[in-house]
């Protein structure tokens, strides 16, 4: 009876039957492509994958561990907690939306392999094992399953230079970080002689900061800095961080779009939950050093971003660099170390995912009349009078960007200003003052969009294909969920609120 194992201490059971159904849709896909009817297979493993997607997130919102205090798995591999609770719950959702809104695009681009989806859902599963990692090794495993799924999404396009060119772009830079990390670890792993969290939290728990850090240790507490940098570089490198974000306007630009929907939605979640659990759970004695860095690349990406985006005209590339300062912003909120700061980033970046949801859902489906099948990255001015094809989609984009730029009282406005009075409180004001102007200036790009949609004054404007009913009910959602947000946020703050009780 002692050897028992009771099924709700088996805390990995979503990634299981992801990773099995994964492997039975494969098998499904082999056969069923060998058959005559092979065109429409596409049709039937997008319905799968969003059932198995859906079965993913009821078992994960099954799990009682928010109810109970965090356990690991597997000799402390893995962890349960409220962290990893929320952010594979946000994750399921949301690829399960994106799988919803990319199928007509795979249809018109013939993209009939089934093998597409199949890869759609590798990348999920890398995000839940991140998500749960409790160890370096774990953690570079996870990293590299996404990663090498993401290679393949970004080049799936064959027949397109464009395409194969973001892939192999992506993948010889993203090499090289995955290399990088691997040097901080082994750094790591020599000095300590252990790659878990919990032990790494355990062994710095009774260090304050300004102590000497070699007192009663035997390390270079130099080296293990100069580690921890490697670390951060590399994981910096994944959420393009500037000046490490040379990467991300071109794979978002020529990869397909229902690739870069994932790389732009789902993607910095789990990089994130990574972050938290190295620096502000483990090493967080060493705040003192680390933060440094991370504060530096956090201004860098705020300016680059925003005054970079000013000369795009194209929307993707506009999209990329704006996420190069959203990333900068919330670095600035992870840089303060403190309960705020985690509580304000779990908030920021959940707005983010949303709006990101929200405007690249508007940016897949605006499908224009003419020259549709030749053209698909949009230029701002394929935008023009968009308000009089489709006044409620719109309305919509308009609402969406305004909120991601800071206008109150919209629900961004309240996020970006918890972001400010984060770094106010941790006494740096000059990171506030210059994110506060960056921020002013990122406003203006957000605005020339809206006004190319209702006021750019032109003889005819551009028709656009009629969203079906799933479509359409799926923007409306995103954009009542802002307004919900902004006139009662006390979901989004509870939610961030038990994020951060876990480091603090």
């Amino acid at each position: 009876m002692n050897n028992l194992i009771l099924l709700k201490n088996v805390v990995i059971i979503p990634e299981l039957f992801l990773g099995i159904s994964i492997i039975y849709l494969l098998l499904f896909g082999s056969i069923v492509s060998t058959l005559k009817n092979y065109p429409l297979i596409q049709n039937l493993t997008v319905k799968l994958s969003a059932l198995i997607l859906f079965f993913c997130t009821y078992l994960i919102i099954n799990d009682n561990v928010f109810l109970s205090e965090s356990n690991t798995v597997f000799t402390d591999t893995f962890i349960s907690d409220y962290l990893s609770f929320s952010s594979k719950t946000l994750i399921a959702s949301f690829s399960l939306i994106c799988i919803l809104m990319i199928q007509y695009y795979l249809k018109d681009q013939k993209i009939n392999q089934f093998e597409y989806l199949v890869i759609i859902l590798i990348a999920v599963l890398g995000f839940f094992l991140l998500c749960s990692a409790n160890d370096f090794v774990t953690a570079y495993l996870a990293i590299e399953l996404q990663s090498l799924a993401f290679y393949v999404m970004a080049a799936f396009k064959k027949n397109s230079s464009f395409s194969v060119e973001a892939g192999l772009k992506y993948f010889v830079l993203g090499s090289f970080s995955s290399a990088i990390l691997l040097f901080g670890t082994s750094i790591v792993y020599g000095l300590l002689g252990s790659l878990n969290f919990e032990d790494f939290k355990l062994l710095f728990s009774m260090l304050t900061p300004g102590q000497n850090y070699g007192i009663n240790t035997e390390f270079d507490s130099n080296l293990l800095q100069s580690a921890l940098v490697l670390i951060i570089i590399s994981l910096f490198f994944k959420l393009a961080v500037a000046p490490l974000h040379v990467w991300s306007p071109d794979v978002y630009e020529n990869s397909p779009t229902s690739s870069t929907i994932f790389f732009a939605v789902v993607s910095k979640l789990s990089i994130l939950v990574l972050l938290i659990r190295i620096f502000q759970y483990s090493f967080h004695g060493f705040i003192y050093t680390w933060r440094y860095y991370i504060v530096g690349l956090a201004v860098l990406s705020v300016i680059i971003g925003s005054f970079t985006a000013l000369e795009q005209r194209k929307l993707k590339s506009l999209l990329a660099y704006s996420s190069v300062s959203h990333i900068g912003y919330i670095l600035i909120a992870f840089s303060a170390g403190t309960f705020e700061g985690v509580q304000n980033l779990y908030a920021y970046i959940m707005i983010y995912m949303l709006a990101g949801l929200c405007i690249w859902s508007i940016f897949l489906l605006l499908r224009m009349k003419t020259f549709y099948l030749k053209k698909q990255n949009k230029d701002l001015t394929d935008l023009t009078l968009l308000v009089k094809s489709n006044n409620i989609i719109a309305i919509c984009f308009s609402i969406v960007l305004l909120s991601i730029a800071g206008f109150p009282p919209l629900i961004g406005f309240f996020t970006k200003m918890g972001i400010f009075l984060t770094a106010i409180e941790s006494s740096m004001y000059f990171v506030a003052i210059v994110s506060v102007l960056t921020s002013v200036v990122s406003t203006f790009y957000y605005i020339r969009i809206i006004k190319i949609i209702y006021f750019e004054k032109v003889v005819a404007g551009n028709l656009f294909f009629p969203f079906n009913y799933t479509q359409t009910f799926v923007v409306i959602s995103s954009f009542f969920l802002f307004i919900f947000l902004f006139i009662n946020p006390t979901l989004l703050y509870l939610i961030s609120y038990k994020v951060a009780l876990l480091g603090f």
